[in-house]
């Protein structure tokens, strides 16, 4: 089972059962609380958590059985470090203070340093880098009598991390720094001295020394390179790429992000692909080379419903395994009841009654899943219908609003092609042309993101992160607009507002928000940006003086049928932007409203949760 490893786990079932069975018929409990416990961490790396706790829970209970206090005190480590994989934390810290508390009691100083390392990765998950750094030092201080190299390992890795965290920069260098130290020169710990320097170059890009972060990232993928490390390659491929972005030479920086690129698809990973490729963008958008930013947007969009489809066939492969575990257990279940039934002896009269309950428990059960599937053919008729209306609304935008667009364009282009215009009028329908197509492509936009967000469903990266910076990128975008409408804007947001969430749909929501307000915000007008405490939220709002929305149009803004309004100079909308923001405010755990006068302006007023920046 352990030379299979993770990667092959239909064969270590298969010599689990074997060994099991084996166990069993020569009354091995120890053998059986072995391969359940193995067959639990294995089944953990695999990414079958679910699986994983029915086995550590079968050696928990079997070493129980046993009074077997040392294996006792693994299934707790083990469980602990399942439930902290599922992201139950409370679970995985109660886990790791029950084997924390058996080792104590026997005095096993190995076992104590092993639950106290488990104890600050948990502590640094939750975000608590006080009491991780707290267990890391307990632990520290236990290894000086033990003088194990792993457990130095893990706890210095840890106490970087929590450093790193907490943004103590010198600190978290100084760890890398021991890590590297640590793992220099050991064949067995190729992986770790790679993660090590680059893990320094990471701090010194935070630190903004990116030549220094540079040559870490450098000296990382040349020890991955000399001994056949291909994740430490791929990912150091891309790091350098990032640390020229941020020098500033573009053309290395898309050099070696191409080179990562080639490397990425030849060895299949799809979601680093996904980050090289919006690198990829970001930096050709940076050089005004908008042929390529244009290419390698595509590719990103395609890249990453890839990824979403691979994600999709993971889920689904192991529902399939989840179901086949449980149907094994059931027909186990079963012969073991017919087995019971046939040793006992019982009679005809007994099973007649047994299969009378049986089935009424099989007839109230069926009746109660029938009631449970009305409900649901419910729910996807009411799905369908929002989907009729959004599959409307996107024929509605491609057959009118782009249509339009660019057979106006091409009307202009044929206008200036004869060669009649003057160069007053040439240069004002090529501006024109620029608009349509800036419309055109915000249209285009909006319909991306959409889509993406249906086809990824509800997942979301969550993230603390300052709001100044990525406001100040949507008022610069805006400011040409800004200025030729001469709108004043006050923004009163503190610049230290920190909030959790996900840091490309707060780029979204607020872009569109203060885009809407501009738009329909008419010349000279004015527009506030404010935020607000709301205990564990913060509140942002945007109050413009603009035309405002009529009572009848303000009830359905944020739904599919929900009909868009031209803005004060006649700018366009497709009225996808709102029901967008909605469904990404809502989640990141927040909501979003809307309140007008109409003639007198708007407000749209959202939250999120509170940070820790």
């Amino acid at each position: 089972m352990k030379s299979l490893g993770p990667n092959k786990i239909d064969s270590v079932r298969f010599y689990y059962n074997k060994a099991i069975a084996y166990s069993k018929e020569n009354d091995f409990v120890l053998g059986e609380i072995l391969l359940n416990h193995n067959m639990a961490n294995l089944l953990s790396v695999h990414g079958d958590l679910s699986e994983a706790l029915v086995y550590a829970n079968k050696a928990l209970k079997l070493a129980k059985s046993q009074k077997d206090q040392i294996n006792l005190a693994r299934a707790y480590g083990l469980l602990s470090v399942i439930y902290g994989r599922k992201g139950d934390f409370p679970k995985s810290t109660a886990n790791a203070f029950s084997s924390l508390n058996i080792f104590e009691k026997l005095k096993n100083k190995g076992g104590m340093i092993n639950a106290y390392i488990k104890l600050s990765a948990i502590h640094i998950q939750i975000h608590d880098f006080k009491s991780a750094l707290k267990y890391c030092k307990i632990a520290d201080s236990l290894n000086r009598d033990v003088k194990d190299k792993d457990f130095e390992l893990d706890i210095a890795n840890n106490m970087a991390i929590a450093f790193a965290e907490q943004g103590k920069l010198d600190d978290a260098l100084a760890m890398f720094e021991r890590v590297s130290r640590l793992t220099k020169g050991n064949r067995e710990q190729v992986a770790a001295h790679a993660s090590s320097l680059m893990n320094i170059g990471l701090v010194y890009k935070e630190k903004k020394e990116y030549k220094q972060a540079l040559d870490y990232y450098q000296q990382s993928y040349k020890v991955s390179l000399d001994n056949n490390y291909p994740e430490g390659i791929l990912k150091n491929m891309q790091n350098i790429s990032v640390a020229y972005y941020f020098i500033g030479d573009y053309e290395k920086s898309n050099s070696e992000a191409l080179k990562a690129l080639m490397k990425s698809r030849e060895m299949g990973v799809i979601d680093l692909e996904v980050e090289i490729l919006e690198g990829l963008r970001t930096n050709y958008l940076k050089q005004k080379d908008y042929k390529n930013a244009h290419k390698y947007t595509e590719e990103y969009y395609e890249a990453s419903m890839k990824l979403n489809t691979k994600e999709r066939e993971l889920e689904i492969s192991g529902i399939k395994d989840k179901y086949e575990l449980e149907k094994t257990q059931e027909q186990l279940k079963l012969l073991n009841e017919i087995n019971e039934t046939r040793t006992n002896q019982r009679n005809l009269s007994i099973i007649l009654l047994v299969i009378a309950l049986l089935s009424m428990v099989v007839f109230a059960y069926s009746y109660y899943r029938v009631r449970i599937l009305n409900k649901q053919n419910i729910l996807v008729k009411d799905k369908l219908s929002e989907s009729n209306q959004v599959k409307d609304r996107i024929f509605s935008i491609i057959g009118h609003d782009l249509r339009s667009a660019y057979v106006s364009t091409l009307g202009i282009l044929n206008l200036i092609k004869e060669d009649d215009l003057s160069a007053s009028e040439k240069k004002d329908m090529i501006n024109r042309v620029i608009h349509q197509s800036e419309t055109a492509l915000e249209t285009l936009d909006k319909l991306l993101h959409w889509g993406y967000s249906q086809i990824r469903g509800a997942k979301i990266n969550l993230e603390d992160f300052n709001c100044t910076v990525p406001l100040n990128q949507t008022l610069d975008f805006l400011s040409q607009i800004i200025h030729e409408k001469e709108i004043k804007v006050n923004n009163h947001i503190n610049e230290e507002i920190c909030v959790l969430a996900d840091k490309n749909h707060f780029n979204f929501i607020i872009r569109n928000l203060i885009s809407n307000a501009v738009k329909f915000t008419p010349k000279r007008g004015e527009i506030n940006l404010s935020c607000t405490d709301e205990q564990d939220y913060f509140k942002f709002s945007i109050q413009d003086s603009g035309i405002g929305i009529s009572q009848d149009r303000l009830n359905k803004i944020f739904t599919a049928d929900s009909s868009s309004t031209s803005g004060t100079h006649n700018e366009k909308g497709t009225g996808l932007g709102l029901i967008i923001c909605k469904e990404f405010i809502e989640s990141n755990g927040g909501q979003i409203t809307v309140s007008s006068v109409e003639g007198k302006g708007a407000t749209f007023s959202f939250t999120l949760k509170k940070g820790n920046c």
